[in-house]
């Protein structure tokens, strides 16, 4: 007989790890946060081209912490890939065994995540709450990533400038603002057994499939694995099923952000990502988010040109 309820719900998490020494630091920091989740039951599993990452001493130490707290450290070798990002993929078929067993809990998730990406206790929690109440407007729980300034302020690495909300624009759940952001992304999703079925029946459970969809333009394929749902079957008038909470000045909550530990973005000279504070994101008043846009638009254009002439300047150097 199937037992559709055991007595502990389950949470695997499959992380991508590249194994590149220097990037040791930051799963460490994902690995240590797993280590204080509150879930009665976990077991995570390094999906990674080189084995040599499992006698690293970072990942060791943190192996011990998941192993004290009563979690499980895994590791998966992924071979015969025909693109080293192919990796972000591996993990689909361990995603459709964990929900395809026999013994399954109402509550148990999967999550994956790129080796970079820190979720809190604090964000599960929220994830958790909030999951049900979404799921019946069409919508999910959505994060944000956000990496530390030097004086510890936390700045978008993913927004491209300001995002206007309209008070319409504004979605009310159990006593609580969200709003749907512009860019989504956080390099990671978290489905249930419900959410599981639908993105197996969906085209962006395979990878060919998704590379063809509109919104994959432009988008690597480590992008699109990390989207799971959030393209598919969006509610009208939202630019994707994904909606984070926000304060009366919408402001993102602390709980629908994740620490993007690589902090890469906002310390780059070269990309235009990395330089809006998460407090500033979204805007109310339609004037101040077009002024806002127009100054960021020339500073990333000064910065993107001033980049390149530094680069240029620096081969011809090497030149000679």
């Amino acid at each position: 007989m199937r037992a559709d309820h055991p007595q502990r719900p389950e949470f695997e998490v499959s992380i991508a790890a590249h194994y590149v020494p220097v990037r040791i630091p930051y799963l460490a920091d994902v690995l240590r946060a797993i280590a204080r989740w509150d879930r009665p039951k976990v077991k995570v599993t390094l999906v990674t081209n080189d084995l040599a990452i499992a006698d690293e001493p970072l990942v060791r130490e943190c192996g011990a912490l998941l192993n004290k707290k009563g979690f499980e450290l895994t590791f998966d070798v992924a071979h015969d890939m025909d693109h080293p990002w192919h990796l972000t993929w591996w993990h689909k078929p361990a995603l459709r065994n964990f929900f395809a067993r026999d013994e399954r809990h109402e509550r148990d998730l999967f999550m994956y995540i790129e080796d970079d990406i820190v979720v809190t206790r604090q964000n599960l929690h929220y994830f958790e709450r909030f999951l049900p109440l979404t799921k019946r407007i069409g919508c999910l729980p959505g994060f944000l990533r956000f990496e530390k300034g030097p004086a510890g302020e936390r700045i978008s690495p993913d927004f491209r400038g300001y995002q206007f909300i309209p008070d319409d624009h504004v979605i009310e759940i159990d006593g609580q603002k969200f709003v749907a952001p512009r860019f989504p992304y956080w390099a990671g999703f978290i489905l249930d057994a419900e959410l599981n079925a639908e993105y197996q029946a969906s085209p962006w459970s395979d990878l060919d499939e998704a590379a063809r969809l509109p919104e994959s333009r432009n988008h690597s394929c480590r992008v699109q694995s990390a989207w799971a749902l959030t393209y598919d079957t969006v509610p009208d008038k939202l630019p994707s099923r994904c909606i984070v909470p926000v304060d009366d000045d919408l402001t993102p909550l602390e709980c629908c952000q994740v620490w993007h530990s690589a902090n890469n973005y906002s310390v780059s000279k070269q990309y235009n990502f990395g330089t809006v504070a998460m407090e500033d994101i979204f805007q109310g008043s339609k004037l101040a988010a077009s002024v806002r846009q127009s100054i960021w638009d020339a500073s990333a254009l000064r910065r993107r040109v001033t980049d390149k002439v530094r680069r240029e300047t620096q081969r011809l150097a090497g030149q000679r």
